[in-house]
């Protein structure tokens, strides 16, 4: 039943956010389970796609989408056979999901009590971030196959196809998080959790672009730090 409910509510977060509150906080440990699942195994699916050695093609997926995660440390791994290297790489994408969705959750549970002082709950909260997956794997599906179709880091729904990936590597890893697709995520997870507290949708498009501008300032200014240490 959990698993239906889980379902339903992946998939009211791509027609109807507003729907996602038909999922009982009971659901969120399942929901968060397959979300975490879907973007882990579509992630490593994909670094494959365009990599080729996922070993390689991990530790790119996760400076892309998480720049706060300190590298792991995997000098003493052995990642010779590819299987070996397909467990690294989606336990690696794992842990970053894991934190990711934590940590958002949390986020918007602080802004939204802050800005609305609705009655939601951290449950609440991490139903409609872990809501998200499909949209997140879809966005993942769509860059990489437009990085092979066009052969280019570059392509996508991003500002990062304004300058170019080699001559500012880390700039890039940042600009490719301001993106249509994030700004709709956000946006949907707010009117998701603001609904879900009782208030009009349109309280879920400002709270959604507040934390989506604090979100790029917070990752821009970790960009900024590692550019300067890299010096």
């Amino acid at each position: 039943m959990r698993i239906i409910s889980a379902g339903k509510a992946l998939w009211h977060f791509l027609v109807a956010p507003w729907r996602v509150q038909e999922a009982t906080p009971q659901t969120a440990m399942a929901i968060f389970a397959i979300a975490v699942l879907l973007i882990a195994m579509t992630s490593t699916w994909c670094a494959m796609l365009e990599n080729g050695d996922v070993s390689l093609a991990v530790e790119s997926r996760i400076l892309t989408q998480n720049a706060a995660v300190a590298p792991v440390k995997d000098a003493q791994l052995d990642l010779s056979s590819p299987q070996r290297q397909f467990t690294g790489a989606l336990g690696g994408a794992l842990m970053v999901t894991i934190v990711s969705i934590a940590a958002l959750a949390g986020l918007f549970l602080v802004m939204t009590r802050f800005m609305t002082d609705a009655p939601v709950t951290y449950s609440m909260a991490m139903v409609s971030v872990a809501s998200s997956a499909l949209l997140q794997c879809a966005d993942l599906a769509l860059t990489t196959t437009s990085h092979l179709y066009f052969h280019t880091a570059r392509a996508g729904l991003h500002a990062g196809i304004f300058i170019s990936p080699l001559e500012a590597p880390v700039l890039f890893t940042w600009l490719q998080r301001i993106s249509l697709v994030s700004v709709w995520q956000y946006i949907a997870i707010a009117i998701a959790l603001t609904t879900w507290g009782g208030l009009h949708r349109r309280f879920g498009i400002v709270v959604g672009l507040v934390v989506w501008i604090i979100t790029m300032l917070v990752f821009g200014a970790l960009t900024l730090v590692n550019w300067v240490v890299s010096l």
